[in-house]
């Protein structure tokens, strides 16, 4: 019984790392680009990498959103189902 619970922490880990990772990475590297760029043309305005940042976000949501839903349904499908069994401990 403990192990259906763990087992369901560590997929519920599995998938958040899934869905944080890419969108982390994907920020730091155009974070990073925009910073070259802001050094090498000598802008100093902190509000400009904003808006690379903020499409990136929501082209990583538009792209892969339906398959992250997928997986968040896929595990609340699972945790429901695991329920009665790890409420007889």
């Amino acid at each position: 019984m403990e192990n259906l619970a763990f087992s369901l922490y560590v997929d519920a880990l599995r998938i958040a790392a899934m869905l944080a990772l890419p969108v982390v990475g994907s920020v730091a590297a155009v974070g990073i680009l925009m910073g070259v760029a802001q050094t090498l043309f000598q802008i100093q305005d902190q509000n400009v990498a904003f808006a690379p940042k903020l499409a990136t976000v929501a082209g990583l949501a538009a792209a892969a959103g339906p398959a992250a839903f997928g997986l968040l349904v896929s595990l609340l499908v699972r945790t429901i189902e695991l329920l009665p069994h790890i409420a007889r401990l």
